[in-house]
């Protein structure tokens, strides 16, 4: 299928730096952050180096100005630590499908303006020379560059930590919404489907956002195999080092197969994001136009064999310290796939189809009842398992696809939460996709306080570390950045941004109940929050509001927005639209 949906105008704004971080061979190393000269001397040691500090993650173009007495040769290296920044031996081979980005230049004697002409995301850059020549840097400046987005919605809360957890999230989706949502802006700068359905959940909670994320299932559709699966990224969605060009399916670099790579659970995560999308935006004719699309990828799901799923080849669900690649539970697999059919007999309803739509509830339900078969289900403290053998691991990822996908009750859950996070051999999430997911079922089934532990715990890591976007993963047995090789980290990660739409939706309970936010459904769940207020964006106007822990507080709704406010030990109360409504 064609995409439809035009790319946005990409808004540039000049960014300058704030500091040195470190310095060899430069006279005045700061000079040039004041309007002086900071000069690099030639000599014996024909080297010299200068970092410069960004202060935080930016993603766009890099340039600085130079006085050349001589023919100067210099690179130069970026990183979004300091360590990455230092690096000048690129750590990966000449065929894999990341490279570390450097630039070359050979510039002759006279002043200069150097500029890479493509893209970069950095917080710090590492200038080198080589060579005896003396040369002289003037100044520097980045230009960043994001999707035109205005901040309409917000969240503050008792909490500084989680306040600040929801800050960086929305720094990160900002730089991640390029010409489509790109999950990693340093390393992948591509748009994989599984981190897309988080990135768009809180795109739109941040700005509103619908036209990219129409643009994005559009594109992700296009990559759609003659048996009806999806490739994992989107075949014409950038790279890292080619943001703006056909970069798999032109070949500009070798993409490593990603062009055939098929994952099960980012192919069910594609219909459940397109559900979401519709449930948010209100756009029930993209569910039409996609509709061959998803019907196919329905096909496609129920032939899945999980006895023949294998991670990394077929699916994954996250990053684990003991594996040497990414490592998959089945049965969180299993529900994934239920869920799918559960969403996809919503879409199904939408288009007209209705006698399909009830296929495909049946087969959800038939799912969960096969999976329970195969793994287990939660009885008198009983935990799913992975895999197929009796003796296979535990995770909370498989315990909280069981309950997104409406196999266990939150009575169930609660009751296991205890006992899975007091066993130290319980899997627990690394990757960020996966902690949002466990983080959107803990708040689901009432354990609003323990999720906001949880997110604590996760993102205080980041925090703690100086973070100013979100990382990819987070290994919480080691006090610092994760374990991969320094030079392959995401610190830009889209899918790790959560905060943005987990607090605005779980903790203020703001959620759309039809499509385009018509109706709405209020939960407040503060947990131990002395208050908690924000804004959520919808088609008709943005919701606000209010709460204070004892469940009182204030609600503003815009016109043509219902809403049904569920407070634990009440009565749901019916809020009119168009008004403000105080809650005691």
């Amino acid at each position: 299928m064609a995409v439809t949906t035009p790319p946005p105008t990409l808004i540039c704004t000049p960014f300058f730096p704030c500091a040195v971080a470190q310095a060899r061979g430069v006279r005045s190393p700061e000079a040039f952050l004041h309007g002086g000269e900071s000069e690099f001397a030639g000599g014996a040691a024909c080297l010299a180096s200068l970092v410069i500090d960004f202060g935080e993650e930016l993603v766009g173009a890099f340039e600085f100005d130079v006085r050349a007495d001589d023919e100067v040769n210099l690179e130069v290296f970026y990183g979004e630590d300091l360590a990455e920044a230092l690096v000048t031996k690129d750590p990966f081979p000449a065929d894999n499908w990341y490279r570390l980005p450097r630039d070359a230049h050979t510039l002759a004697p006279g002043e200069h303006t150097v500029r890479h002409p493509g893209r970069r995301a950095f917080r710090y850059v590492h200038l080198v020379s080589h060579g005896p020549a003396t040369f002289a840097v003037r100044a520097c400046r980045a230009t960043l560059e994001h999707a035109p987005v205005e901040a309409r919605g917000w969240f503050a809360c008792s909490d500084a930590l989680l306040n600040d957890a929801w800050q960086i999230s929305r720094r990160t989706i900002k730089l991640c919404m390029q010409q489509h949502y790109e999950d990693g802006v340093k390393r992948d700068g591509m748009l994989w489907i599984g981190d897309y359905r988080v990135e768009f959940l809180c795109g739109n909670y941040l700005f509103g956002d619908a036209a990219l994320g129409r643009r994005c299932l559009e594109m992700m559709a296009e990559g759609a195999h003659p048996n009806g699966s999806l490739s994992a990224a989107a075949l014409r969605a950038g790279g890292h080092q080619h943001p703006r060009l056909d970069y798999i399916a032109a070949g500009i670099t070798n993409p490593g197969g990603l062009d055939r790579w098929v994952l099960d659970n980012y192919c069910a995560d594609y219909v459940c994001a397109l559900w979401e999308y519709v449930l948010h935006t209100g756009d029930t004719a993209l569910a039409a136009q996609l509709a061959p699309v998803l019907r196919a990828l329905l096909g496609y799901l129920e032939n899945v064999v999980l006895a023949q799923a294998a991670s990394p080849r077929s699916f994954i669900t996250d990053n684990q310290t003991d594996q040497a690649d990414w490592w998959g539970s089945r049965s969180t697999l299993a529900y994934q796939l239920a869920a799918a059919f559960a969403a996809g007999a919503r879409l199904l309803e939408f288009v007209g189809e209705k006698m399909e739509a009830e296929r495909y509830r049946q087969l959800h339900r038939a799912r969960l009842r096969r999976a329970a078969d195969d793994f287990g289900v939660p009885r008198a403290g009983a935990t799913i398992r992975d895999d197929f053998a009796t003796d296979a691991s535990v995770s909370w990822h498989s315990h909280a696809a069981a309950w997104l996908a409406g196999a266990i009750t939150a009575d169930e859950l609660r009751a296991l939460q205890g006992k899975l996070h007091a066993n130290p051999a319980v899997r627990r999430p690394m990757a960020g996709f996966m902690e949002y997911w466990l983080l959107a079922a803990w708040f689901e089934a009432g354990l609003a306080r323990e999720a906001l532990d949880e997110m604590r715990s996760y993102w205080g890591q980041m925090l703690r570390n100086g973070a100013t976007t979100t990382w990819e993963l987070v290994d919480r047995r080691v006090a610092g950045l994760d374990r991969i090789v320094v030079g392959g980290r995401s610190q830009c990660h889209g899918w790790s941004a959560g905060p943005a739409h987990l607090l605005p939706a779980k903790v203020l309970g703001i959620t759309p109940a039809t499509p385009g936010f018509r109706e709405v459904e209020i939960r407040p769940a503060l947990g131990d929050l002395k208050w908690a207020e924000g804004a959520v964006p919808t088609p008709h106007g943005t919701i606000l509001v209010v709460w204070r822990g004892s469940g009182t507080g204030e609600v503003s709704l815009p016109a043509g927005v219902s809403a049904v406010l569920h407070r634990p030990g009440r009565e749901p109360q019916v809020l009119a639209g168009g008004a403000i409504h105080m809650v005691n």
